[in-house]
């Protein structure tokens, strides 16, 4: 089915994640409603009815470059609500770090206090975040637990691939176990 689609393109990444719904009444592929919304999504609507609606109006297109034959009309949208409700949230992310962080060169490392984190009786949430230069996203970020950067660097640069990329971080990230995990992962040394 994801035969026309360009390997590198962020479908081709959607088309991996696992459809959690058995086969027994599946008409739509998750691919096809992963794209549906986020043709919705690429032209700022912000809610799922919104891009339900959009993805609708490229339901023509979007199905001819999938290659999926018979589905002259898109789902329902309590079709993409139930979808989407039991679609596995790591590996939908993982799909899209995967296709965010393909042809990054440099990756910058930085621990981030998040702001309107702050609650009561509560300090604000801490993460370390990894963030790509080319599309300027962040890729993959991690809680920082016990006022740890350090660890949750560690942590967040042992689940990345550093082939071939260069790595920017803080200066209070750079100590021996960080760097270490770098080279180990294959950055530069």
């Amino acid at each position: 089915m994801l035969s026309k689609v360009h390997p590198e393109s962020i479908l081709r990444h959607l088309g991996e994640v696992p459809d959690p719904r058995s086969r027994r009444g599946r008409i739509y592929p998750l691919v096809v409603i992963l794209g549906m919304l986020l043709a919705g999504a690429m032209v700022g609507e912000g809610s799922l009815r919104g891009m339900w609606m959009r993805g609708r109006k490229y339901w023509q297109a979007l199905t001819e470059r999938l290659e999926v034959l018979g589905l002259p009309d898109p789902p329902c949208l309590s079709t993409v609500w139930y979808v989407l409700a039991k679609v596995d949230v790591e590996a939908l992310g993982e799909a899209v770090s995967g296709w965010a962080g393909e042809g990054e060169e440099v990756v910058s490392v930085d621990g981030k206090h998040l702001r309107g984190s702050k609650r009561k009786g509560e300090g604000a949430l801490q993460v370390v975040a990894m963030a790509g230069h080319r599309l300027r996203q962040v890729l993959a970020q991690r809680p920082v637990e016990e006022g740890d950067e350090v660890a949750a660097a560690v942590m967040l640069l042992s689940e990345a691939s550093l082939v071939g990329r260069v790595v920017s971080m803080d200066a209070g990230l750079m100590e021996r176990p960080v760097v270490k995990t770098v080279m180990e992962k294959g950055g530069p040394t």
